[in-house]
Order: structure tokens, then sequence, then C-alpha cells
């Protein structure tokens, strides 16, 4: 039987958003929906892109209803742990937050000291934070912001880049508005999360599959460590450390994902749940 990479599937149209190869291999279905996987980079990303107005739809009020004030303190004390490692790498300054969530991350930043922005595609959230904060967020995609050239300090993204319809285009709108001394983090899931696969294989008996319609998160691109590395680099940035996403309060697959963690210490392997990427603009 013949592979579908021997196969490949060229589709009018389509490039690949980080390499604009034009080859890809199909991963999973879902029709109308493909998971491909780029045959130049290997970048995994789901065709054709649900239309912007359906993804804020779908992170109305039922989905933040849902756990806004679950594990609160969990993760106040997770966002805490975060900005104390941003801390020890720039000072406190503006601090942009794309896909800002419940703003816990951004009133944490506030009250120690930081001038805040943030973002959000969904109406129901970016008006909970704002009221959270006394102060605007930003609706809508981050390129339509309009914010001032070499403005941010830091600009953050904790498991947004693959929520997002266009990454180049907001990594591309970071580099603008970044100072050239900045700091951009970056948290994304693994699409090489092996160990996490595995363990839902056991628990549910069937694969964990990378897209379905009924997903709760619509994850629209996969990134390894390879490929998130490429995009940064392609924006203009200089990867400092590419690493395990500590970032999980839910204690079984914290769990899971120390034990994958692990892996890095023993033999390098990048197989951990999460990533995260910290970097500056090249040449600062």
């Amino acid at each position: 039987m013949k592979s579908f990479d021997e196969n490949p599937l060229v589709i009018r149209g389509l490039c690949c958003d980080l390499c604009t190869g034009h080859e890809f291999s199909v991963v999973e279905e879902d029709p109308p929906f493909r998971v491909l996987r780029c045959l130049r980079c290997s970048l995994t990303f789901v065709h054709p892109v649900p239309e912007r107005v359906a993804l804020a739809e779908h992170y109305d009020g039922d989905y933040y209803r849902e756990w806004i004030e679950q594990r609160r303190e969990q993760r106040a004390a997770m966002w805490s742990k975060r900005l104390g490692t941003i801390e020890k790498e720039a000072a406190r300054g503006r601090l942009l937050d794309v896909g800002c969530g419940d703003g816990l991350f951004l009133s944490e930043a506030a009250r120690r000291g930081w001038e805040t922005w943030g973002t959000e595609i969904s109406p129901y959230a970016s008006q909970h934070v704002a009221k959270a904060l006394g102060r605007d967020i930003f609706c809508g995609e981050l390129y339509d912001a309009s914010f001032p050239r070499e403005f941010f300090d830091v600009v953050t993204l904790w498991h947004v880049l693959e929520h997002v319809r266009e990454p180049a285009r907001y990594l591309a709108e970071i580099r603008r508005v970044i100072r050239p001394q900045g700091l951009l983090v970056i948290a994304v899931p693994n699409v090489n999360d092996i160990f996490m696969q595995v363990a839902y294989r056991i628990v549910r008996g069937r694969p964990l599959r990378l897209f379905s319609k009924e997903d709760r998160e619509i994850h629209l691109y996969h990134f390894s460590a390879k490929t998130i590395g490429m995009y940064i680099e392609k924006a203009g940035f200089s990867v400092s450390r590419i690493g395990p996403d500590f970032g999980i309060v839910e204690p079984g697959k914290r769990l899971i994902n120390s034990a994958a963690a692990a892996c890095r210490y023993l033999g390098g392997l990048k197989v951990y749940n999460s990533l995260e990427v910290h970097s500056r603009p090249a040449g600062s």
C-alpha cells in the first residue's frame, strides 16, 4: 500500500504558511476539514481554515464560564511563576499579552508594576478582562490593533499561536511592535508529545486526534520544536531557548509532562506536552 507521502497532495492556491511549500500529506480528515503536513518543512495545520467570525464565536461565554474560576489559585500561582521567569530576563516595562483569555496573567503583571496591554478575538473575554483591569482590551486580530512601532518591552503568547489563522502574519506584527532589545515568549502545544499521546490511547482506547469540529479548543496549527523555531527566526527573531512549558495545573497532565521533560535531560528528546520559547529581535 502506498503512503500519503508517496502521493503528495497539491491544493490549488494553497501554500505552507511557514515555508511556502506546495505539497502536503494528509494526517487526518474530518470533512470538510483535513489536517495536512507540509512535505518540505513538516508544519502540520488544518485546511481549510475556519472563518474568523466562527472562531471568535466559538470562544464565547459558555467556553470561558466553564473554567474561569476552576483552579484559580493554582493558575494564579502559575502566572506568578511565569512572570518571575520573565523578570529575570527583562526589566518591568510595557507588556503585551496576545490572546489574554480571562486576564489573570495581565492582572498579576499589573499588580507587579508592569504597564499592560492585551488583545483577544473573543468579545466575551475582552469585555471580561476590560472590566477586571479597568481598561480597554483590543478585541480582534493583533495586526488590526495598530500598536505603535517598537512600543513593547515584552510580548507574550500563552497557548495562542496554535489558534490563529496566520501565524507568520502575527509574528511579523510582533516584530514590528517590539523594541529592539525586547523579549518574546511563546508557549504552544508540542505535536511530538509522545508521552501524552500514549497516555491518551491507554486511558481512552483510541488515538489522540489533532483536530475535530467538536473540539472545545480549535488548534489550527501543530508545532514541533523545529517548526516553531523556524517561524520565529523567519520573523526576524533569534531564539534564546526552546524547552518544556510547565504551565499545567491539572495534576495528571502535569505528572505526564514532567516525565516527558525528563527525557530532555536524559537524551535531548523534545517530547514534552508543550514548548516554551524565549527569543529576542535578531541582532539585539
